[in-house]
C-alpha cells in the first residue's frame, strides 16, 4: 500500500519534523491538509501512524484527542494495511502472537489487534 500515493490523492501533505510534543508521533492538521509524522520513527511504527493519519483526513477530522475519532482513525489504519488474506498468511507463519504477525505484516501490534477487534465483531 502506498500511503504516499493516498496523501497525494488526498491533497495532503506530508512532512517529518522533530517539532512535535513528546507525547504524539503523528499529526493531522485539516485547515493545512497537513500530516505531521515524528522524523526518526522505526518503519513499522512510520507506516501505522502514517494511515491512522490518513484516517483523519480521509474523515476531515478537525479536533485532537476525541476518543471516537482516534478509534475510527485506528479502524482505518488497520483496514488499509491488513487484508484478510496477509493476516491469514501471517497468522499460518506465526501462530496468533500479534508482535510476530505485525513485524510480518510492516505494522505495530496496536493495528494487528485493532484489526483483529474489527474482524472479531464482523463474526458477532
Amino acid at each position: 500500500m502506498d500511503l504516499d500515493k493516498i496523501a497525494e490523492l488526498f491533497g495532503v501533505h506530508v512532512i517529518e519534523t522533530y517539532d512535535l510534543h513528546p507525547e504524539w508521533d503523528g499529526m493531522y492538521l485539516h485547515h493545512r491538509r497537513l500530516i505531521l509524522l515524528r522524523k526518526g520513527l522505526d518503519p513499522w511504527k512510520k507506516r501505522s501512524i502514517f494511515a491512522h493519519e490518513l484516517g483523519h483526513a480521509f474523515y476531515r477530522d478537525e479536533t485532537h484527542g476525541d476518543t471516537r475519532l482516534e478509534k475510527r482513525a485506528n479502524e482505518y489504519a488497520a483496514l488499509l494495511l491488513i487484508s484478510k488474506d496477509e493476516y491469514r498468511a501471517a497468522e499460518l507463519l506465526h501462530g496468533p502472537h500479534p508482535g510476530a504477525i505485525a513485524h510480518e505484516l510492516g505494522v505495530t501490534p496496536d493495528v494487528v489487534n485493532t484489526w483483529r477487534d474489527i474482524y472479531i465483531r464482523a463474526l458477532t
